[in-house]
């Protein structure tokens, strides 16, 4: 979530120790000038000289008062910050970063997170509560890993539930016993919709949609997880894709330098491999969302928060279950659509409603309706084309479409087919109308327009291949890539 400076933990730590740097300066410096002029006083008492007594008492003044203004300035500017600007960044920063204070707020902020991970038991946010532990007191670190280390236990059941193999009814009463045992009413309905979803969907898999015989394929993989069939049409390319659990097997990949720099689609596809050692799985890729640029795309909104240029567009950022933006505040952010996937393999489209509501808890409320559906990647672009296998009419200015379905131009879109089966519309020239067309023929219940235009890539990688193959696209540097894996 991006949220006040002065309420980050981190940088609250590093303005304690700033502080408490000033205040050694403040102590030791006027104690080293008083101990010089007692030193300067001894010398000219037991000095010879008679002159160097006065000498001394001339400058003690000026001494004592030097150290009485380096004693005092920290506080008096404190003091004139504080009635001058009661409301600024600078004074809530000053007022924050006080033991107590960094205590209160991180203790704030970890019962926070640990209510949110009682919604999804998630080991990466676990771990990541655990690691700011240290900015508890030592009580409350205590108490805190206490409640977590319960809560384990239970993360540990939900890794155990998405692992459960077809038909196994013993271990599906042992997860249902321990599920019954538990307290805590969200942490049970929480491994209750899971198992129930993970169970029975381990007992239900759609067959997989294969290229008709005068289609010409171009590229086909097959393994137990994940079976690609890319083909070759006169002006586009069709991708099949089938896969055992979309919601676990749909990956995306950040620049490595996210809001800095942006890299092809084929160069994070690549590192995606390298990070998470995919060398032998087949990999199908392709452009996700859109992305915020200084000066050219979306710029009112790069000037209204300059953390949004070179990044992936929306207020609601989530890649691979980790929520990377969370954004609040009002301001001029253009109204975006966000797809993804969600606990159930279905996908799932939501329009970003944040600017358009005033009332803080409702902004909440709806970014928690995505995040606790269990959508783990966000592909963040335009209104969708299909929904409830039905067309859509999305033609507004805030659609992030043209009026027109029916003029040539590179498209990449996505749709799903069932909980199993998707596909891909990759063209460098080619009617939305066309792609639309295509996906109802197919049965498409979903579908949706990612970015277009120099973004659209689709990448390939075999399992006996180490490298990826551009398809098609791959000409403009972008934040992020999405891509379906073993």
């Amino acid at each position: 979530m991006i949220i006040s400076i002065c309420n980050n933990l981190k940088t609250l730590s590093v303005l304690r120790i700033v502080n408490n740097i000033i205040d050694i300066i403040k102590i030791s410096v006027p104690i080293l000038l008083i101990f010089v002029l007692i030193f300067k006083l001894i010398k000219a008492i037991t000095s010879d000289d008679t002159n160097s007594l006065e000498k001394v008492k001339k400058t003690a003044i000026s001494n004592i008062l030097a150290a009485v203004i380096i004693f005092l300035i920290p506080s008096l500017i404190k003091i004139v910050v504080n009635i001058t600007f009661p409301n600024s960044e600078y004074t809530k920063c000053i007022n924050n970063s006080s033991l107590e204070r960094i205590n209160s707020i991180a203790l704030t902020d970890t019962n926070e997170r640990i209510q949110q991970l009682k919604y999804t038991l998630s080991n990466i946010e676990y771990h990541d509560i655990v690691s700011d532990l240290k900015y508890l007191s030592d009580e409350d670190k205590y108490t805190k890993k206490e409640e977590l280390d319960e809560l384990y236990k239970s993360v540990v059941v939900m890794s155990s539930i998405k692992n459960i193999k077809k038909g196994d009814r013993d271990k599906y009463n042992q997860i249902a016993q321990y599920i019954n045992n538990l307290n805590d009413e969200i942490v049970k309905n929480t491994l209750q919709t899971a198992l129930n979803k993970y169970y029975n969907s381990s007992l239900i898999t759609y067959d997989v949609i294969k290229p008709n015989p005068n289609e010409n394929v171009i590229r086909s993989e097959e393994t137990d997880t994940l079976k690609v069939y890319i083909t070759k049409a006169d002006t586009y390319y069709l991708t099949r894709i089938w896969v055992e659990n979309a919601n676990e097997q749909l990956n995306k990949e950040d620049s490595p330098e996210y809001g800095r720099r942006r890299y092809k689609p084929k160069e994070l596809l690549q590192n995606a491999i390298n990070n998470n050692n995919r060398q032998s799985e087949l990999l199908i890729g392709f452009n996700a969302s859109g992305f915020y640029l200084k000066d050219i795309y979306d710029d009112s909104s790069v000037r209204h928060y300059s953390g949004f240029n070179q990044t992936s567009v929306g207020t609601l950022v989530i890649t691979n279950g980790k929520v990377v933006r969370n954004y609040y505040e009002r301001g001029d952010i253009i109204t975006w659509f966000i797809t993804g996937i969600n606990s159930d393999n279905e996908m799932v489209v939501f329009e970003d409603k944040k600017m358009s509501l005033t009332n803080p808890t409702e902004k909440k409320e709806w970014a928690d309706s995505i995040i606790n559906s269990g959508v783990r990647n966000t592909l963040t672009f335009a209104a969708p084309v299909i929904l409830d296998g039905q067309k859509t009419n999305y033609t507004d200015k805030n659609s992030r479409m043209p009026s027109s379905n029916s003029s040539k131009r590179p498209l990449q879109l996505i749709c799903q087919i069932n909980a199993n089966n998707f596909a891909l519309f990759t063209t460098s020239g080619e009617t939305r109308n066309t792609a639309i067309d295509l996906f109802m023929d197919l049965g498409c219940k979903t579908a949706v327009n990612l970015d277009g235009g120099g973004s659209i890539a689709l990448l390939y990688k075999s399992s006996s291949s180490t490298q990826v193959e551009t398809i098609i696209g791959n000409q403009r540097a972008l934040s992020e890539v999405a891509y379906f894996s073993q």
